[in-house]
C-alpha cells in the first residue's frame, strides 16, 4: 500500500470510530514496526496503534526458522481479555481492523515508570516493588486459575529459545568474531553449552509471560478512587514460558541499572510469594532465563544496526555483558566458560559495524 493509500485508510478508520477530522500527533517509536499516535478531540484522548500487514515484523516466539513475518495485530487482541482477567491494568481496546492492521486503545498518558524514575530517584524502590507485585498477581492467578490448554498463548520449550537465539550468532557474532573459523567453533560451542543450560531455564515451572516487563512498558494512571494504577502496555507477546522471564526482564533491563543489593531484595519478595519454590531450582532458573533474554537482546541489536541502521542501541552492549556474567559462575559454570573461551573482554564493547564487512569480505574470499 502507497503512503497516500495508507493515510485515507487510518482517515476511513478513524471516520467510522468517532475521531473525524482529528490529526493523530505521532509519539516516539521503538524497536518494532508498529507506530503509535495520539488523538485529542478536546473532551478525552485516545491511541492510534498502526502496524500495517506489510511491514516487516520479526516472530518473537521462536517459532520459524526465518523470523521475518507478516506484521499482524492480531495478538494485541487477543492477549487484552486474558491479562484483564489475570488482574492486570490494560488499556481497553475501542475499535480495531485487523486487515487493515489498526487498533483504537485507551490513552494511560505520558507518564512511564521509566519517566517517574527521571523525575525521583527515590521513587525507584516503590515503582519496582509494585511492577513485582504486578508479576506475582499475575504468576499467582496461573498458579491457581489460569488453564494453559484454552488460551491460545505460545508455549515455549528449549527450541523456541534457540530459535530466538539464532539471530546473535547470525547477526551479533560476526560482529564481534569476524574470523570465519573462530567464529565457527564459537558457534558450535555456544551450541552445544546451549543443550546443557537451557534446560534449568524450566526449573521453576513455567506461567504466563509478558514478554517485554521492564519500566518502558508501565505506567502510572489514575484510576476512579484518586489514586494509581501500574497499567502495562505493549503485551502483544505474551506468552507460556518459564516462570522467571518476566522477572529478569524487569531487574536486569540493560536500559535500567537497578544495583545488586535492590535486584536481591524484589527477588526476594517475589519468591516468598510462592511457598512451593525451590531456592537453588529457582536461582538456576532465573540465570538460565537471564542468559537466554540478554543474549536475544544482543542478536536483536545486531539485527537492527544491519537490517534497519538503527544503531542507538550499541551504547548499552556492555551491560548486557555484564549481566549475562552476573552469577553466571556460580549458577552456570557452563556459560562462564564459553563466554572466557571465545568472547574475551575487548570484544564486549560496541562494534563496529566495519567489522560486519571485512567478516562478509573474508567468507566470500
Amino acid at each position: 500500500m502507497t503512503a497516500i493509500g495508507r493515510q485515507d485508510a487510518i482517515d476511513r478508520f478513524l471516520r467510522d470510530n468517532g475521531w473525524a477530522d482529528i490529526q493523530p500527533v505521532a509519539l516516539v517509536d521503538d524497536a518494532s514496526a508498529r507506530k503509535y499516535y495520539r488523538l485529542d478531540n478536546g473532551r478525552q484522548t485516545a491511541l492510534l496503534m498502526d502496524f500495517p500487514p506489510d511491514a516487516i515484523s520479526v516472530d518473537p516466539h521462536g517459532i520459524y526458522e526465518n523470523p521475518e513475518r507478516p506484521a499482524s495485530v492480531t495478538p494485541v487482541i487477543a492477549t487484552t481479555s486474558l491479562l484483564s482477567q489475570a488482574g492486570w491494568r490494560i488499556p481497553a481496546i475501542y475499535a480495531s481492523d485487523v486487515a487493515l492492521g489498526l487498533v483504537l486503545i485507551e490513552d494511560f498518558g505520558d507518564l512511564t515508570f521509566t519517566r517517574a524514575l527521571d523525575l525521583s530517584e527515590a521513587s525507584k524502590p516503590a515503582l519496582y516493588l509494585r511492577a513485582v507485585d504486578q508479576l506475582i498477581t499475575l504468576h499467582q492467578y496461573c498458579d491457581t486459575r489460569f488453564e494453559s490448554a484454552d488460551s491460545g498463548l505460545v508455549r515455549y520449550g528449549p527450541d523456541n529459545f534457540k530459535r530466538m537465539l539464532q539471530s546473535f550468532k547470525a547477526d551479533y557474532l560476526p560482529l564481534i568474531v569476524t574470523d570465519v573459523a573462530k567464529r565457527s567453533r564459537a558457534i558450535s560451542e555456544f551450541d552445544a553449552m546451549l543443550e546443557v543450560v537451557l534446560p534449568n531455564c524450566w526449573k521453576s515451572g513455567e506461567v504466563i509471560i509478558h514478554r517485554d516487563y521492564h519500566v518502558d512498558n508501565l505506567m502510572l494512571v489514575e484510576n476512579d478512587e484518586g489514586g494509581e494504577d501500574c497499567g502495562i502496555i505493549d503485551f502483544q507477546d505474551a506468552a507460556i514460558a518459564p516462570r522467571p522471564y518476566d522477572l529478569v526482564s524487569l531487574l536486569r533491563d540493560v536500559r535500567h541499572d537497578i544495583g545488586v543489593e535492590l535486584e536481591n531484595s524484589l527477588k526476594d519478595r517475589y519468591y516468598a510469594a510462592f511457598e512451593n519454590l525451590d531456592r537453588s531450582d529457582f536461582e538456576m532458573s532465573y540465570a538460565a532465563c537471564n542468559m537466554v533474554r540478554n543474549f536475544r537482546i544482543l542478536g536483536r541489536f545486531g539485527w537492527l544496526a544491519i537490517k534497519a541502521g538503527k544503531r542507538r542501541y550499541f551504547d548499552f552492549i556492555p551491560r548486557c555483558w555484564e549481566l549475562i556474567l552476573r552469577d553466571a559462575d556460580r549458577n552456570l559454570p557452563e556459560l562462564a566458560a564459553w563466554i572466557g573461551h571465545h568472547i574475551p573482554a575487548e570484544a564486549r564493547m560496541a562494534p563496529s559495524l566495519l567489522s560486519r564487512q571485512q567478516s562478509s569480505e573474508q567468507g566470500a574470499s
